[in-house]
């Protein structure tokens, strides 16, 4: 009756080569189509963006950490809250506020583990609108269990402004007709505007990370609740930008690099692979064997410690995993494994 623990392949996706309709910009979102006179009409032939939708797909990722990660961009945004500190989504703040604001994120130990925040530019607000969206006309990922009390741990906000205002997020770049204005990003519209830097708006940081280390911790999302398992291995396909970790397949250095998160003892082990015979590894599996009471649950299950080689930090859209779990009878449960990325 032991449990059936074995590697779920993943599947490598290839990277398409720019078609007609694609270009190195994000897609604006839109999938509707509308006439002159604003009536919606099936958008087939009639060349509006919501026919041709062209541009590069968005990938923005939470990545666990009080951060959303642009996997296009490579930048990595602040969550915003609803509990009143340092992150609430509706705190206004001057231009030179705004300023102080990502000083004090970047103060040790630094806002998720990342000392390089910075007052985004007009141009990259405006790579997280979301033209299909309206009040707030951002990406979906800024607006998720917006509930109130609730921290950039636990939710995604973005300020929801009532009809006809015109609040927005400041930008870092200067109105050169007006340089006594800066541009805003408007959150009803995602139009831009050049609002007096007396004047107030909202701050959402931006920052492209380095690190010595990133810390991956791998969860487990089962299909049905209340679930447990008696063996579990997660497989996580890592980039080549990051070091092997030292040694072969299951050696000690392998295992030295993973921690144990379920609190379970068993049988816990780690080995990575090179998949792609590169000569760089690029997976590590974590695995867990356990025949006692209570099993395997779902959430935190391991994490692995990998080296940023080139200073240059991963984002969470850089990994996958899969996830295979079995009862003691060794028959398949069903479910997902979850990935959160932190830095040191």
């Amino acid at each position: 009756m032991n449990p059936r623990v074995a590697l779920v392949c993943l599947v490598v996706v290839a990277v398409p080569v720019l078609a007609r309709a694609d270009s190195s910009l994000p897609r604006t979102g839109q999938k509707g189509c509308w006439s002159t006179a604003g009536a919606r009409v099936a958008c087939p032939g009639t060349g509006h963006d919501g026919d041709d939708r062209a541009g590069l797909r968005v990938v923005l990722r939470d990545s666990g950490n009080g951060t959303i990660a642009d996997g296009n961009t490579r930048l990595v945004w602040e969550k915003l809250s609803r509990d009143g500190g340092l992150h609430e989504r509706n705190a206004l703040f001057t231009w030179e506020q705004a300023l102080a604001k990502v000083a004090q994120l970047n103060t040790a130990p630094c806002f998720a583990g990342i000392c390089s925040w910075r007052l985004p530019n007009v141009k990259e607000l405006q790579s997280i609108v979301d033209f299909e969206r309206k009040s707030p006309a951002f990406a979906k990922a800024f607006l998720k269990k917006c509930q109130p009390g609730c921290t950039v741990e636990t939710c995604s906000c973005t300020p929801v402004g009532a009809a006809g205002t015109l609040g927005g997020f400041w930008s870092s770049t200067t109105s050169r007709s007006a340089t006594g204005q800066a541009w805003q990003v408007q959150h009803a519209t995602g139009a831009t505007a050049a609002v007096v830097k007396a004047g107030t708006g909202n701050v959402r940081a931006v920052a492209e990370p380095t690190c010595d280390q990133a810390i991956v911790t791998l969860g487990i999302a089962y299909e049905q609740a209340g679930v447990e398992a008696s063996g579990v291995t997660i497989a996580l396909d890592y980039p080549e930008m990051l070091g092997d970790i030292p040694g072969l397949g299951s050696d000690p250095s392998v295992i030295a690099r993973t921690t144990n998160l379920t609190g379970l003892g068993g049988i816990f082990s780690a080995g990575d692979v090179d998949t792609d015979m590169s000569g760089l590894d690029d997976r590590v599996s974590v695995g867990l064997i356990f025949l006692g009471t209570p099993g395997i649950v779902a959430g935190g299950f391991a994490e692995v410690e990998l080296d940023c080689a080139l200073g240059e930090a991963p984002l969470v859209t850089d990994f996958a995993c899969t996830l295979d779990a079995s009862d003691l009878e060794g028959t398949s449960i069903p479910g997902a494994c979850t990935i959160a990325v932190r830095y040191q």
